[in-house]
């Protein structure tokens, strides 16, 4: 009986302290290393992704969570009608000194990189790696004064520089 209690106490154990990591709840300031990424922690973007040529539109969304004691940031977005989804961290390169990223999505695709500002804007600048492609890619991210967030895409997979998609996110409001 004393054995059951005592694994007992110590798989609780085991669970709070792994679901603690995992909570946005848990940390409750960023790491002074991710403080680039603060404008979109711990929000719920949501707006309508156009294709360049506007032929097309989607519902997506972008979440960036704190996890742990604030030195991860994890990325989760979802573009709806195409099946795209994709995951990945933010997290402080110690190497490079900088704020690197690595997110994979559903299709086996991966992008990595680096964080920076850029004139006034967020600036990821890194390599999209496709099963069938490899190419550089630029993501900004605009934060307006009206709380709107513009992402802009920019990228060489198909020869020169090309603009791609541009999308304006607000924060989503929690449902009553």
């Amino acid at each position: 009986m004393i054995r059951m209690k005592s694994f007992l106490l110590f798989a609780v154990s085991v669970i709070l302290i792994l679901s603690a990591f995992e909570s946005p709840g848990y940390c409750q300031t960023v790491n002074e290393n991710l403080k680039i990424l603060e404008p979109l922690l711990n929000k719920k973007w949501v707006g309508e992704l156009k294709s360049p040529d506007g032929s097309a539109s989607f519902k997506t969304s972008q979440e960036f969570t704190l996890i742990g004691n604030g030195p991860v940031v994890k990325y989760t977005g979802i573009v709806l009608g195409v099946n795209s989804m994709s995951e990945g961290y933010f997290y402080w390169d110690r190497d490079e000194k900088k704020v690197a990223l690595f997110i994979i999505d559903v299709k086996g695709g991966y992008r990595n990189g680096f964080v920076s500002i850029e004139e006034g804007l967020i600036t990821i600048k890194g390599v999209v790696n496709f099963p069938e492609r490899k190419f550089d890619y630029k993501n900004t991210f605009e934060m307006t004064a009206d709380g709107k967030m513009i992402d802009r895409w920019f990228q060489n997979a198909f020869g020169p520089w090309q603009p791609g998609h541009v999308v304006e996110l607000t924060v989503e409001k929690p449902k009553k």
